[in-house]
């Protein structure tokens, strides 16, 4: 990547784990926290999900729910970088969700079965443009904004567009935005697909069953920094038609995002310090991911490879910028994440995660990204030093 440097300046997030960074680090150096259960309810269906909520939003109000959350986590954003007010009214904004605002429709919709079972689901239309709309009106954001629902690279594809415009010179500052809150609909969809687990969160485990989905908000903004500052180095999306719901087994799919990601960093693998797995604990999207990753490194030269999902579930859409922000703070502060007991035995796929805390090397870090639909993403983020 060539031109203007899109350099993270400050970051806000909301996550199972608490509100804001410091929150998010304590955590993280602690062993994950099981689920807790929740009965997702749609008409006369009631099935129970295993989900990691946000810490500090009840399930309460929530109509405005959705908006006081992004609202905190965009304040946090501007509190921490005081960009002036003649820059702040032309950044662009650039969102990324699978499910936006169909928690608030979902909830309309209830409300109105409870006074009459004839009511039309959502009659009150959710939309990609609201909840940018909103966010532009509230904060007087007047620059362009985009949506992206890619599946659960949205937020990372969002943050990728947006640094390219950066770099392009078509624009000096981006908000890029993450969200997923608790849908029943998307509760549903994957029970129903028998992807959700029976116990906790297992990437790369013999005991792997499933995954934990988890609500998140997060926010970056990115802009011209100093060469001490983190940036997008690289990245690439790549469309797989293998499955629906799976990348291919052969990890030839996830070698081949990874490989267009190195090159266009103009980095070789092994400038790698650290990889941040998708890790999903599904049986074919971590056999595929570690396929992947063997493809592109010897077991003599793979780093640490560490998992985020067992801390904050799997955030769909928002997890692109929730995992990247959670993962640069921990390398800023020193260290690699570790998931003690959980994917500890290498002989399983051929990948071990961290069960210790490591400390952060120099270097590269490679985060893994990949969606329902085939879209998959890998980013690679470091200083103007990593390269």
């Amino acid at each position: 990547m060539k031109g203007n440097a899109a350099c993270f300046l400050g970051a806000g997030i909301a996550t199972h784990l608490g509100t804001g960074i410091a929150a998010q680090l304590t955590a993280l150096q602690c062993a994950p926290m099981p689920p807790q259960t929740v009965n997702c309810d749609i008409s006369t269906i009631h099935e129970p999900a295993p989900y990691k909520l946000l810490a500090d939003f009840p399930l309460t109000h929530i109509e405005q729910r959705l908006h006081t959350v992004i609202d905190n986590v965009i304040e946090q954003v501007l509190s921490a970088t005081n960009i002036p007010d003649s820059e702040r009214k032309n950044i662009a904004l650039f969102i990324g969700s699978s499910s936006f605002d169909i928690s608030v429709s979902e909830h309309v919709y209830q409300q109105e079965h409870k006074l009459d079972i004839h009511s039309i689901p959502f009659g009150h239309s959710p939309s990609f443009g609201n909840l940018g709309e909103a966010v532009r009106k509230r904060f007087g954001f007047y620059g362009p904004d985009f949506s992206f629902n890619t599946a659960c690279t949205s937020s990372a594809n969002a943050l990728w567009y947006a640094s390219r415009l950066i770099q392009a010179g078509k624009i000096r500052y981006a908000l890029v935005l993450g969200v997923e809150v608790i849908n029943h609909i998307t509760a549903l969809g994957f029970h129903g697909l028998g992807l959700l687990t029976r116990s906790v969160m297992k990437p790369f485990d013999a005991g792997r069953d499933g995954l934990v989905l988890g609500e998140a908000a997060s926010a970056l903004l990115l802009g011209p920094g100093s060469a001490q500052d983190f940036r997008l180095l690289g990245g690439a999306n790549l469309c797989d038609t293998h499955s629906m719901s799976a990348a291919n087994a052969d990890g030839s799919s996830v070698a081949a995002v990874i490989s267009a990601a190195l090159s266009e960093a103009n980095l070789p693998h092994t400038a790698i310090a650290a990889i941040k797995a998708h890790g999903t604990a599904s049986l074919l999207n971590d056999e595929a991911e570690a396929a992947g990753l063997l493809r592109i490194f010897l077991d003599s030269d793979l780093p640490p490879v560490c998992a985020l999902k067992p801390f904050i579930g799997h955030t769909l859409g928002a997890c692109g910028l929730t995992e990247l922000i959670l993962f640069w703070q921990a390398i800023t502060n020193g260290f690699i994440p570790a998931t003690p007991g959980i994917g500890a035995d290498s002989t399983v796929l051929g990948i071990s995660l961290t069960q210790q805390a490591q400390v952060a090397a120099s270097g590269a870090y490679l985060l893994n990204y990949f969606g329902f639909g085939g879209n998959n993403t890998a980013l690679l983020i470091g200083t103007e030093s990593s390269k």
